[in-house]
């Protein structure tokens, strides 16, 4: 039974992790005025954004401000169920007529991202509840909870067994794996920068890498935090 309890009180506490890190992510708008700079987006958009096949000129005539706000408003909107994605627009100049951002299979992909996250979101937070249940129910009864080395041997074992799994296939290999696996057979999720503003405004996929990075070390930063919070709670009954 013990064994038991510290089993799902681990997985519950990196699945509580990951949502939290995620939405932490989500309210700093993933980072992105740092990424591009880091990534050097905006010579990547005056270098690409001309060259679109799609009939959506001016783009690299945008200001940081509204490129920003772009990204900022596709976070939202993939957070809240692709709502608003269709009516994304940007301005070549103040006096433009506005063109829409996303193409259609550009905003069917997106609208893809938000249900994945709409599916997942529930899991998370359904975990976070148990988690709490189950902090509950150690408290109560006077079950120990996961200390730190555990979640330190953990949070290594996980990692170690990520890190050789994608060296050994190749990242972009896995993100081409996932993507496959994740989204219908007959949705584009690929786009040439050429081809999509989206892409470009992202300098996809090197900013997801970046991204998924930070994810994943704040999510660890949280795992060790709600540990942390057990150390306390375990001294705390005595």
């Amino acid at each position: 039974m013990k064994t038991l309890h510290r089993t799902l009180t681990i997985i519950c506490c990196f699945a509580a992790a990951l949502l939290i890190a995620w939405k932490l992510l989500h309210l700093a708008n993933y980072n992105y005025p740092f990424w591009y700079s880091q990534l050097s987006i905006e010579q990547h958009i005056t270098k690409f954004a001309p060259q679109n096949r799609q009939g959506k000129a001016g783009f690299e005539k945008t200001t940081y401000e509204e490129r920003i706000e772009l990204f900022r408003s596709i976070g939202h909107a993939v957070n809240n169920s692709g709502e608003g994605l269709r009516t994304l627009e940007y301005q070549a100049h103040p006096q433009a007529a506005p063109i829409l951002l996303l193409t259609d299979p550009e905003a069917t992909h997106l609208e893809d991202v938000a249900n994945l996250i709409d599916l997942l979101e529930p899991i998370g937070l359904a975990a976070t509840a148990l988690l709490i249940v189950l902090v509950l129910v150690a408290f109560i009864t006077r079950m120990p909870l996961p200390g730190l080395k555990v979640s330190l041997l953990t949070l290594f074992v996980l990692a170690l067994l990520l890190t050789l799994t994608i060296v050994a296939v190749g990242p972009h290999n896995v993100f081409k794996a996932l993507h496959e696996f994740v989204f219908p057979a007959d949705h584009a999720w690929f786009f040439y920068y050429q081809d999509s503003l989206m892409t470009t405004l992202m300098k996809a996929p090197d900013i997801f890498f970046a991204i998924g990075a930070v994810w994943a070390l704040l999510a660890v930063i949280v795992y060790l935090l709600i540990t942390l919070l057990f150390r306390f709670i375990d001294r705390s009954r005595y």
